[in-house]
């Protein structure tokens, strides 16, 4: 019937199968680069604490926290430190995959928590958003049946499991739809906030030098300079954030987003030090494990192609 066939084709979306060796690696890289690329420094944590007795804009998760644990109990340079080294424990037991999904789960709550503290102190960024829901969602999967601990203590056990699954990749398709999301409402905002003098070029002129100049990134202030590159590069950034979306719908055109995607934030960085290396590490993730088929045909053809013109004779 036409509802089973759209039954069939969500389920076939969301739920393709993967190999438990590759969710395993999308694990490993995903608390490892929380772990040791951007985990927010302690330091910083408890010099908000020392400098503030309340919160100036307390997230939605620290006034959760708040209402059941009185400040005074986590929210001192003591106490927030001995849970932030809780957190840190908890990623690496996630990493070795030591009771994998339970500290996958702790690391990403305090993750998020974390994060949270720091955003409630009218610091408001939004580019730790979706890596922190995509980590949490990484729980719910069995990312700890390969290349783990857990996987070992099974093993010794005679216990067997699967090396394919189908609950594993669909955090990483949630994750997709967030970036699409979150690109899409971006683009939006400049054509509604910014309209045509979006992309006149003076106004990302201005935006790179108001970035560049106070954090010290001389490329920014060089190709602020560069007005026929300036709006050359307006006009990739909007059609980029506005139709990134269609490489949900056409899937063949993901991977060219997502380089592109990734050359947009290695930009950024560079230009005027947006470090939205969470962004970036997640396309590439989308890059290599959701749609890795184009990735093998592509290879096979480069390896034939390769192959054909070595049995080819020497011209003399």
């Amino acid at each position: 019937s036409p509802v089973n066939r759209w039954i069939e084709r969500w389920n076939a979306y969301w739920f393709p199968e993967t190999s438990a060796l590759s969710l395993a690696v999308i694990r490993i890289i995903a608390v490892g680069t929380q772990l040791f690329w951007f985990f927010p420094p302690l330091h910083n944590q408890i010099n908000l604490l020392e400098r503030n007795s309340h919160f100036v804009q307390p997230q939605l998760l620290i006034r959760i926290v708040s209402a059941i644990v009185p400040r005074e109990l986590l929210f001192t340079p003591a106490a927030f430190t001995v849970f932030y080294w809780a957190v840190v424990v908890a990623g690496f037991a996630a990493l070795m995959g030591l009771l994998t999904r339970l500290s996958l789960f702790v690391f990403a709550l305090g993750v998020w928590i974390i994060i949270a503290h720091w955003y409630s102190y009218a610091g408001f960024h939004h580019e730790s958003a979706v890596f922190c829901i995509f980590l949490l969602l990484l729980a719910f999967t069995p990312c700890g049946n390969r290349l783990s601990i857990d996987a070992l203590i099974r093993r010794r056990r005679s216990i067997t499991t699967p090396d394919v699954v189908d609950t594993g990749i669909w955090p990483l398709k949630v994750a997709h739809v967030l970036l699409a999301v979150t690109y899409f409402t971006a683009g939006i905002a400049k054509v509604v906030v910014g309209g045509p003098q979006w992309v006149n070029g003076y106004t990302l002129q201005n935006y790179i030098l108001s970035d560049a100049i106070p954090r010290g990134f001389p490329f920014g202030v060089w190709l602020a300079q560069q007005h026929t590159l300036c709006v050359a590069l307006s006009v990739f950034t909007l059609l980029f954030e506005l139709f990134f979306f269609l490489s949900l719908i056409f899937p063949r055109t993901a991977p060219f987003f997502l380089l592109n995607g990734i050359a947009f934030h290695i930009g950024l960085y560079l230009a005027a030090g947006h470090d939205f290396f969470s962004h970036m590490v997640l396309m590439f993730l989308l890059f290599v494990f959701v749609q890795p088929d184009w990735l093998r045909e592509w290879l096979s053809h480069h390896v034939a192609v390769r192959r054909r013109l070595q049995s080819r004779p020497a011209l003399t």
